[in-house]
């Protein structure tokens, strides 16, 4: 998705800050199954699984609490909106 920058009014991307967090997630439980077969580094692999179910965690808090990340390439800024901000703008897209 895309939205206008409020320093350069350029196009800037959005991102849902719940969906950094379930990538976080899917990363975490990837990097556990990979250790858990490598017989030097498996004892590392629970630490990424309890790192796993922190971002579970924190992926559901964010889905209801947290808001959005504007990140633009032109000039390089970088803000968060709020979740009704991130709302209002997620109906706007649907209504065109």
């Amino acid at each position: 998705m895309t939205i206008k920058c409020k320093r350069c009014k350029s196009d800037a991307k959005i991102i849902s800050a719940s969906q950094n967090f379930w990538k976080m997630c899917l990363y975490s439980i990837i990097c556990a199954v990979i250790f858990l077969f490598i017989p030097v580094i498996s004892a590392i692999a629970p630490v990424f699984i309890v790192f796993a179910v922190l971002m579970a965690v924190a992926t559901l808090y964010m889905k209801f609490r947290g808001g959005a990340i504007v990140q633009c390439d032109k000039c390089n800024a970088r803000y968060k909106i709020s979740k009704y901000d991130y709302d209002e703008y997620k109906k706007n897209i649907e209504k065109n």
